[in-house]
């Protein structure tokens, strides 16, 4: 029987060796078991995500974890305040999640004077915020120069990425008052964005380059064996996108086909965005080329390619803050070993949200638009895989049991 219960935060896009290594930092006591929120179809950066959200939990089950739920496709592809907020609220309303591990650069940072300037906001924080945001600062950047003058090498250390990350985590439990605790690891070989594949553990990135660019035996060193069978069998079926092309030509003709009026009315567009959007849709060639010439200063790449997917998907201004308000709705079961399914057991009693295996049906306001949108992020992403399989959402049960067969599902 375990005694903690640790809850982590991922992507796995793909589940690579630094995750491997997390994972059992994370679980150093044998007898604690881990339970995962997952990311959907889309990841945060505004990407669509390699393997399915099963195929990535089933990397995640065989790697140890022991329970794998669904962050839905509104709050995995969103900035890292809403990401984090989604994820953090659904480990809580487990109400069997003692703690949260995660990676950071800066682990050994003393973050309590910082987050108590992020969660109280005093004055002039906030008016040295909205100076650089003025000033055309995008967001980070802004809060990172209004820091950095409170307090020297806080606007260092808020940019790195996971860093970022880390302090959203922490600053949604304190701001919620959920009784988990904070378990940073260092963060251990490649950096998020670093595409170098010879780093010890090579990040993400440089494994979904070298997959795109058709250096698939190059990729599968940085993955752990049971990932690259899982990836191999996602390869032969068509079940992985690789390129950026047909979620090109989507987005193109969507956006060329879209008045401006209507695009200032999807989520996150402001400021003219749409103008810009429409301006170099009808100039580009490629994803890289489009997203490249919308980037500015005050809206990074990050941001442009999340604006896309919230377009591709539907959202508007009004979903976006109802959302971002009401938060997760449900808790939706990917995966469970044996132990998972002692977790899940015990949820049926401590859950603050219905727990359920398959796509949410009968429901309403809130929960039925979130679960319209995580179905659209499923359709959208099946039609971006080398081979159409129409429907896999409705079709999908999760992965239960101890042992689960090379690509078997089992109610």
């Amino acid at each position: 029987m375990y005694k903690k219960i640790i809850g982590i935060v991922a992507e796995y896009n793909p589940f690579h060796k630094g995750h491997l290594f997390h994972l059992e930092k994370a679980k150093e006591n044998k007898d604690d078991a881990i339970v995962v929120v997952l990311s959907s179809y889309f990841t945060q950066r505004g990407e669509p995500a390699v393997m399915s959200k099963w195929d990535r939990a089933e990397s995640a089950l065989r790697a140890g974890a022991n329970l794998v739920l669904e962050l839905p496709a509104f709050f995995s592809c969103h900035n890292a305040g809403v990401f984090a907020a989604g994820a953090v609220d659904i480990l809580a309303a487990t109400g069997v999640v003692d703690s949260l591990s995660f990676g950071m650069e800066q682990p050994e940072f003393n973050t309590t004077p910082l987050l108590d300037i992020l969660v109280h906001e005093p004055s002039h924080f906030k008016d040295n915020l909205k100076k650089k945001l003025n000033s055309g600062f995008s967001y980070v950047k802004a809060r990172a120069a209004a820091l950095e003058e409170i307090q020297g090498g806080w606007g260092t250390f808020v940019s790195l990425p996971n860093n970022t990350l880390a302090l959203s985590y922490m600053e949604r439990i304190l701001r919620k008052g959920y009784c988990i605790s904070c378990r940073p690891v260092r963060r251990t070989g490649a950096g998020f964005h670093d595409t170098d594949l010879g780093n010890v553990f090579p990040s993400a990135a440089a494994v979904r380059k070298a997959l795109a660019e058709g250096k698939r035996q190059e990729a599968e060193k940085a993955l752990p064996p049971s990932t690259v069978r899982i990836l191999n069998r996602c390869i032969t079926n068509g079940k992985v996108v690789l390129s950026r092309e047909m979620l090109w030509r989507l987005i193109r003709f969507l956006i060329i086909r879209t008045s401006s009026e209507e695009l200032a009315r999807s989520s996150e567009m402001t400021e003219g965005m749409e103008n810009r959007l429409l301006k170099y849709a009808a100039l580009s060639s490629s994803w890289s080329g489009f997203v490249s010439k919308c980037t500015t200063a005050r809206y990074p790449r990050g941001r442009i390619q999340r604006q896309l997917i919230h377009f591709l998907l539907g959202i508007d201004h009004g979903e976006n803050r109802e959302l971002q308000r009401s938060g997760p709705q449900y808790i939706r079961v990917l995966g469970a070993d044996k132990v998972g399914m002692e977790i899940l057991r015990k949820m049926r009693s401590s859950s603050r949200l219905p727990v359920m295996g398959k796509a949410p049906a009968g429901m309403k306001g809130e929960a039925l638009l979130l679960a319209g949108i995580e179905q659209s992020a499923c359709n959208v992403w099946e039609e971006l895989t080398a081979v159409f399989s129409p429907g896999e959402e409705k079709k999908r049960y999760p992965l239960m049991g101890e042992c689960f067969p090379e690509g078997e599902n089992v109610p």
